[in-house]
Parts: structure tokens; C-alpha cells; sequence
């Protein structure tokens, strides 16, 4: 691996990233701000739909054109790569126009008998547009990561959060005072125009890119296999699963009515966990998320070229590495998840709920990062299989606990299916690679360096008066210092920054 290539790809990302989800989040508080909970509720109704729909549009390409375009290229196979990417974007165009049909013409009944809300139907029928842009933008990204040019990525996928939001605020200015069903129109607007940007601007680098590459053309027949061998199998799993997440989604909201609220109520807690809390929880997992996009081509080229000693020191380091960042993050939700809350969306309780869930972090972390090692080593099918018995147990636990316990039932039914999807995909991991663990160094001195400094911070921060953004900022950074001494004490900050130089010395 060329070090110093991959650590200014993994910064590149993390930057991106953290810029995506920080734009998403204040588009969410602005959201919250302008259709309120019930209407955040509504809008998550129909993104569990269209959510369902792109996967039935996407799953397995993105996998498939990383992967073959990375092992061909490590072999100097540029006409084998190329010929890779036009059967992917043929697949793409085929089951998204499947896709699109199928969420035009299923919405009137999609809409009144399964969400059990008729407001949702124009809505379904906007996004369908969508879907066949995100296809073709799904390969297209696909070959970036590959390839290690990340920005394009990066860029795109900011242009299309930038346009989404920009044709929402012109679509409110009309579609607003009539109520919350168009309100959700609007939004789905955004998310068409928002698409279909990015993949003009997707398409406009692959095709400069393609043209300064010189090579022999292959057949696509001759990787018509290759590319269905492994979006095949990810793409049927994945309808699997993400049907399975559909159905968990939907009985959120009809098993809280079951528990006594009625429909505005249900609505406003299902959006409040879902469109509020969930990703301000995940939004630290930006920089692993991108760390861990980036392992998948580079394990795929050391698996191709027999590297397999080079791949069990990595996903050694990586795992514990996440948990070093995960401990402190999940420290920081338990000192100031009340004041995030309070600062982001104005919802007390958001806050309150973003507290009881930030143990949840760690576990939700490592499993990122399990599941991009494990596709990387040729996994996929493995880590789709986890997800659709993750999915099994959410559905059949949900429709058994929401109806006794509420929100209660739910955040229960969260942490332990949460902790089965991980705990498989690690089991999986240490039997494909050899993992070499260690309590102390992994678990117990990064925890308590956690436990003690979020405990020293919140004595120092008890007695100041500053609003809840402030506070919380000033909380965080001052947990942040406090956790980077004690780990250093603790001998933990001297073992990374060595191995940090030892990847710099790689560099050739």
C-alpha cells in the first residue's frame, strides 16, 4: 500500500464526510424547525419506502465496480476495468428503471395500505425520478474510490446535498402553507434535482478520466460474470434486507399507536429516533465510515496479490483504533447529549434520547469497520447474511415489544440487535483473519482514560453558565484534551503515534 497516498485519501474523506453530515444535520434541524416532529415522522415514512426502492436500484454495484476495477487495475488490466464499468452502469440502468416503475406505479398502494397514510403517495411518485441517476452515480463513485481520486466522490456527493437543499428552500416558499403532504413533496424535489446534478457532474469526470487512459478494450461479456458474481449475490441479499428494514420501520410508528399514542404522537417519536437522534449519533462515525470505505480496494488489491500478513496487521490496528475513538465519543454523548439536543433541534427530549442511546456507539462503530474488512476479503455474502438476521430479529422483536414498552421496546430492541450484527461480523472477521487482540490495550486502559476524563470534564463544566451549543462545544473539546492526556499517560498515545510513523515510513 502506498501510505502516503492512502492517508491523504483517508483525510480527504474524513473532511468530506464530516462537511456532508454536518450540512445534513443542520438541514435536519432546519427541517424540524419547519414541519415539526409529526412532519419529520411523515417524511421518514416515506424514506423508508424510497430508501428500499434505491436499494433495489443500487445494491451490489457500488461493491462490484469497487472491487473489480481495484484487483484489475492492481494487476495493470485497465481494458478489464473499463469493461467492468460498462456492464455495472447496464445493470444500473436495467433494475432502476425496475425500480422506478416500481415505486411510481406501487405508491397509491404503498401509501394507504401499508404506511397507512395517503398524505405519502405524491411524495413516492416524485422520488421515483430519482432513482435511475442514483444508479448510474452509484458505479460511477464506485470507480473513484477505486481509482483513490476520493474527492470526486467527495465533491459530488456535496453538490448534491448543496442542490438538494437549495430546491427544498425554493419548494417550501410554494408547497409550505399547504400543509405537511406537500411538504414532503417538496423535500422529495430536492432530493430529484440533488441526484440528477450529481450525476452529470459524476459522469463529466469519469469521461476526462477515461479519456487520458490508453488501453486495449475488452468485451463486456468478458466481465459480465465478474460483476454479476458479486452484485448478484449482495444485490438479492440486499433486497432481502433492506425489504426486512422497511417492514421494521413501518411497525415503529404502528406499534407506538398500539402502546396508546395516537398518529401525530406516534409520528413525532418515529421521526424524533430516526431523523433527529440516529444521526447525530452516527455523525462522529463520519471519520470511520470514511476510513473504512477506503480498506475495501485496498484489501481487495492485497487479498488479489496474496498480502494476507499485511491484512491481519491492518484489521488489527483498525479495530483498535475505532474503539479508541468510539469510547471517548460514546463518553461525550453521556456528559452533553442533553445540551446537543437542546442546541441542534430545540427538543429537549431529542437530547434526552440521544443520552440514553450513546452507549450504542462503540458497538455501532466497530461493526463499520468489520463489515468494510470483511467485503474487502470477498465477505459480502457473509455481511449481508448478518444484516438480514439483524433486520429478522428487529422485525420480530418490534412487532412483539412496541406494543407493551413504547419507545422503550425500541431503544431495547436497537442496543441488542445492534450487538448480535456486530458480535457475528467480529466472529466472522477473527475466522477469516487473525486478530490479535489484547483486553488492555483494546478495552480496559482506553476505557477508563474515557470514564475519567468525561467525569474531570463534567466537574469543570458543572458551574458554567452557557447556552446549551457552548456548552456542549466547550465540553467536548476540553474531554477530547483530557482523554489524549490520559491516554498518553496510560501508554496508549506513544504505541499510535509509532505506529502513525510506521505507516509514513511505508511510503515509497
Amino acid at each position: 500500500m502506498k501510505a502516503r497516498q492512502f492517508l491523504k485519501n483517508t483525510v480527504i474523506l474524513a473532511v468530506g464526510a464530516v462537511v456532508l453530515r454536518l450540512i445534513g444535520i443542520g438541514f435536519s434541524g432546519w427541517l424540524t424547525r419547519k414541519i415539526g416532529s409529526e412532519g419529520m415522522g411523515l417524511f421518514q415514512l416515506v424514506f423508508t419506502i424510497y430508501n428500499f426502492a434505491s436499494t433495489l436500484a443500487t445494491s451490489g454495484i457500488y461493491l462490484a465496480v469497487t472491487r473489480l476495477v481495484a484487483e484489475e487495475l492492481g494487476k495493470g488490466k485497465y481494458g478489464r476495468a473499463a469493461a467492468a464499468m460498462r456492464v455495472s452502469m447496464v445493470f444500473g440502468a436495467v433494475v432502476s428503471a425496475g425500480a422506478a416503475a416500481f415505486l411510481w406505479f406501487g405508491a397509491p398502494y404503498i401509501g394507504v395500505h401499508i404506511l397507512q397514510d395517503g398524505r405519502t403517495v405524491r411524495s413516492l411518485r416524485v422520488l421515483a425520478a430519482a432513482l435511475p441517476f442514483m444508479a448510474f452515480s452509484c458505479s460511477l463513485r464506485g470507480y473513484f474510490f477505486a481509482i483513490r481520486e476520493v474527492w470526486k466522490t467527495n465533491t459530488s456527493q456535496i453538490l448534491e446535498q448543496l442542490i438538494r437543499i437549495a430546491v427544498v428552500a425554493l419548494a417550501f416558499q410554494i408547497v409550505l402553507p399547504k400543509g405537511l403532504e406537500w411538504a414532503c413533496v417538496g423535500i422529495a424535489l430536492g432530493s430529484v434535482g440533488g441526484e440528477a446534478v450529481a450525476f452529470c457532474y459524476t459522469l463529466t469526470l469519469y469521461l476526462r478520466d477515461k479519456h487520458k487512459r490508453t488501453f486495449v478494450k475488452e468485451k463486456s461479456a468478458v466481465m459480465a460474470r465478474p460483476v454479476l458474481a458479486i452484485a448478484g449475490p449482495v444485490a438479492l441479499s440486499g433486497y432481502l434486507k433492506a425489504a426486512l428494514s422497511s417492514i421494521e420501520n413501518i411497525l415503529v410508528p404502528r406499534g407506538l399507536r398500539r402502546y396508546g399514542a395516537d398518529t401525530a404522537t406516534a409520528l413525532a417519536q418515529y421521526g424524533m429516533m430516526e431523523a433527529m437522534v440516529m444521526p447525530v449519533l452516527n455523525f462522529p462515525a463520519a471519520l470511520i465510515a470514511s476510513f473504512s470505505n477506503l480498506l475495501v480496494p485496498e484489501v481487495a488489491e492485497w487479498r488479489a496479490t496474496g498480502k494476507t500478513g499485511e491484512i491481519a496487521k491492518l484489521t488489527g490496528r483498525v479495530l483498535r483504533v475505532t474503539l479508541l475513538f468510539a469510547l471517548p465519543v460514546s463518553a461525550a454523548f453521556i456528559c452533553f447529549g442533553e445540551e446537543l439536543g437542546g442546541a441542534i433541534y430545540g427538543n429537549p427530549e431529542a437530547g434526552k434520547m440521544l443520552w440514553i442511546m450513546a452507549p450504542l456507539t462503540p458497538i455501532l462503530y466497530l461493526d463499520t469497520v468489520a463489515d468494510a474488512l470483511l467485503k474487502g476479503m470477498d465477505q459480502q455474502v457473509a455481511v449481508m447474511r448478518y444484516s438480514i438476521i439483524d433486520s429478522g430479529l428487529s422485525v420480530l422483536l418490534l412487532y412483539t415489544l412496541l406494543p407493551l414498552f413504547g419507545v422503550k421496546g425500541y431503544i431495547t430492541v436497537l442496543f441488542f440487535t445492534s450487538f448480535v450484527n456486530a458480535s457475528l461480523s467480529i466472529s466472522r472477521l477473527s475466522k477469516v483473519v487473525r486478530i490479535p487482540f489484547n483486553f488492555s490495550r483494546w478495552i480496559g486502559r482506553p476505557m477508563l482514560a474515557a470514564g475519567a476524563a468525561g467525569a474531570v470534564t463534567m466537574l469543570v463544566m458543572r458551574g458554567a453558565a452557557l447556552p446549551d451549543g457552548w456548552r456542549a462545544g466547550v465540553g467536548i473539546v476540553l474531554l477530547a484534551l483530557l482523554y489524549a492526556a490520559a491516554l498518553y499517560l496510560l501508554g496508549i498515545g506513544r504505541r499510535t503515534m509509532r505506529w502513525s510513523r510506521r505507516l509514513r515510513s511505508q511510503t515509497q
